[in-house]
């Protein structure tokens, strides 16, 4: 870095003296290019990277060292072979009151949990690593493993070659199958008579000449099942060729010229983070908490607190992302199939772990501090994968707060903490933020970009009645549509998306209780002097079980959703509390009835809360590859256990459903949707009144 420094004065000196006879203008434009200088050298010099993985609390993740223990303890325990699969290696997390009673220093309990498939068997192991030993193992009899990507392209080249294919295929003048890829993608579970004790994948063809992507090139009409054990075809369908459209070349690598007049923009930290990162703790403002990279379901939070008068309270025990939700909505086989659970279904496929490296200057500030992440590959052993998380400050030039009177405006300028990952499932990104604020308040925000995944079409243009099952009509002759024309020939297939978030708040402790507190119109009595007849108060609402508290947005009947501890109290007498307070967001509008719903039935309600428990970490249970929907929250509800003082969990839904629209092609722009966590009755006033007057 000395070096580097040195370099960089050099070159600034050579600037700063050539030309010395130059005019007020020229000295303008050298001034200004110094500037972007100096910028691009601080920006470099400040960016930073993680440390190698070590192991200093109970919660952190699984170390290189760690996965080779788990491979040599299982192997040696006569359970690994050649070709056994490493579905899935994750941290076992012990015992809550374990880790709250941990302080440094102790000695720390590691295990994992580890999925193998071997010989078309799926086999549940819990390896002890400080013991050096496996606890248990046992055959998974009504489950399967998550698909991995040694198992997909393993059946890919299998099935290509089928007789069927390579007719269909020829039918479409195709002939060169080395620029044909034919998929099989996990296929949940829908009643198909071929899925009862298989390992069914369910699929299509994509023709990749003269393309630098795949996301447009479907052979349509090709749908077909696969037993992914004996790697051969089940079932095959042929609906019909379809002209595939021109290829949209999605990728655009350098970018155009700017815009006139578009001027630099640059943020610069100098000094470096105001954050510390200690032993695996990050500390910034009053914020105090842990987090791990976690494969299936990326940024897992540990132990936030906020710290008050110099005590450190408790707000959450852990917070993550549980699982993703994506069906589409088209009445064609080939596309009705398209219904995908990601996170428990894909984070062994299409690369290791939900999430993946990030970009600096793109997805993070090029200032931002990156994380690296030990995952593992299906043989087993650990891949370091460097910048899969980042975390920066940032400023948008909001107020925190302001008020204007006779005697000026008063106010205080904020900035955030942002923890960043960005999950990539097949054709769609995720940015998944934790943005911690200067009131108290954590915004969990979601932006979806990356490539629509389309369908090719006969239609050229909407004018005149669509084909190809884009549109048709209901029961009562009115015409409805299924998707839109993003470009001659693509259909864009409406489809929705849904996280679940799991929330294990302890509002200074761990036992919380739950109060859904509703907003409603309240008559004034008759002999009240005022004209006004109506206005409306909130109505305090403890929710006492599991079965009571599946709450959805509603604009006509309204309701806060506070989580409050009630053996501690405010100044003012009020259980101190954090409230969940909604975003845009969405439902989804299949009914129970239907199979993808049956596996997904935590996107029928946008808040569940459920009591602790420790094997309940899944919203959609912990294995969904061919599931029925015996596992998660919809079934663990029905048990209506007490959520009233003690530990309980909250499970909210980010949803929103995507009609596509020519504006989201060839690449979509970020569309984000967001919900906050927020102090309510926390604090005696606003946390940030005494904040500096610079942010």
């Amino acid at each position: 870095m000395s070096q580097q420094r040195d370099n960089f004065f050099h070159t600034f000196l050579h600037l700063s003296r050539a030309d010395d006879s130059f005019s007020r203008g020229h000295m303008l434009v050298k001034t200004r290019r110094i500037f972007v200088f100096f910028a691009v050298m601080f920006v470099s010099v400040g960016t930073c990277f993680s440390l190698p993985p070590a192991v200093h609390h109970p919660l952190d993740a699984l170390t290189p060292g760690e996965y080779w223990a788990v491979y040599k303890i299982l192997r040696a325990d006569g359970h690994v072979e050649e070709k056994t699969i490493f579905a899935s290696i994750l941290l076992h997390e012990p015992d809550k009151k374990y880790v709250l009673g941990w302080k440094p220093g102790d000695a720390i309990e590691r295990k994992a949990d580890v999925v193998l498939f071997d010989k078309g068997k799926s086999y549940e192991a819990l390896v002890d690593i400080s013991g050096n030993k496996v606890e248990s193992f046992r055959e998974l009899k009504d489950a399967q493993a998550p698909f991995t990507d040694d198992e997909m392209h393993e059946v890919e080249e299998a099935i290509k070659h089928d007789p069927r294919i390579v007719e269909a295929l020829k039918k479409r003048g195709i002939t060169d199958l080395k620029l044909v890829h034919c998929y099989a993608v996990p296929a949940g579970h829908v009643g198909l008579p071929e899925q009862d004790g298989r390992r069914i994948g369910w699929g299509g063809c994509a023709y990749i000449e003269g393309a630098t992507g795949m996301w447009d090139r479907e052979v349509g009409g090709i749908f077909f099942t696969v037993d992914m054990n004996a790697k051969k075809i089940v079932r095959f369908s042929d609906y019909g060729a379809v002209p595939m459209p021109a290829p949209s070349n999605d990728y655009d690598a350098d970018g155009g010229p700017a815009l006139p007049n578009t001027q630099p923009i640059l943020v610069l930290q100098p000094s470096g983070p105001s954050f510390v990162v200690h032993d695996g703790e990050v500390s910034w403002q009053n914020w105090h908490f842990r987090f791990r990279l976690d494969p299936r379901v990326g940024t897992v939070l540990n132990l936030v607190s906020l710290e008050d008068q110099g005590r450190r309270r408790s707000v959450m025990y852990e917070g993550s992302l549980s699982e993703l939700y994506v069906p589409y909505q088209d009445p064609e086989e080939t596309w009705n199939s398209h219904v995908f659970i990601d996170a428990g279904e894909y984070f062994m496929y299409d690369g290791v772990g939900t999430i993946k490296p990030l970009q600096a200057g793109i997805d993070c500030p090029a200032y931002a501090t990156f994380f690296s992440a030990t995952f593992y590959d299906a043989s087993g052993k650990p891949i370091v994968r460097p910048q899969m998380a980042c975390l920066f400050e940032r400023t948008a030039g909001d107020p925190a707060w302001r008020h204007h009177d006779d005697t000026g405006v008063f106010g205080r300028p904020s900035r955030e903490l942002v923890l960043r990952t960005v999950a990539t499932v097949g054709n769609y990104d995720y940015i998944l933020d934790w943005r911690f604020e200067q009131d108290g308040s954590i915004k969990v925000a979601v932006g979806a970009t990356g490539i629509l995944e389309v369908k090719p079409v006969k239609d050229q243009s909407a004018e005149g009645p669509l084909s190809d099952g884009i549109a048709a009509k209901d029961e009562q002759g009115k015409e409805v549509e299924f998707g839109q024309l993003v470009a001659p020939g693509v259909d864009g297939v409406d489809h929705d998306h849904f996280f679940s978030y799991r929330l294990d708040l302890d509002v200074d402790g761990t036992e919380n209780s739950f109060m859904a507190d509703r907003l409603v119109p309240y008559p004034l009595p008759a002999n009240n002097p005022s004209p006004r007849r109506v206005i409306w108060a909130m109505q305090p609402t403890m929710v006492r079980t599991e079965g009571e508290a599946m709450m959805d947005v509603d604009l006509k009947h309204p309701a806060m959703w506070r989580f409050v501890n009630h053996h501690v109290h405010d100044p003012y007498g009020y259980p101190t509390g954090f409230e969940i307070m909604a975003g845009e967001t969405a439902a989804s509008l299949l009914p129970d009835t239907e199979w993808p719903q049956k596996r997904a039935g935590f996107s029928s309600h946008q808040l569940w809360v459920t009591p602790y428990d420790r094997n309940e970490f899944y919203a959609g249970g912990t294995y969904v590859v061919n599931s029925k929907g015996s596992d998660g929250l919809q079934a663990w509800v029905k048990k209506n256990r007490s959520i009233e003082d003690r530990d309980i969990v909250a499970w909210y839904t980010v949803g929103f459903h995507h009609v596509p629209r020519p504006e989201d092609w060839p690449q979509m722009p970020v569309m984000w949707h967001d919900f906050i966590l927020r102090p309510f009755h926390f604090f005696p006033k606003n946390p940030g009144m005494d904040l500096p007057m610079t942010p």
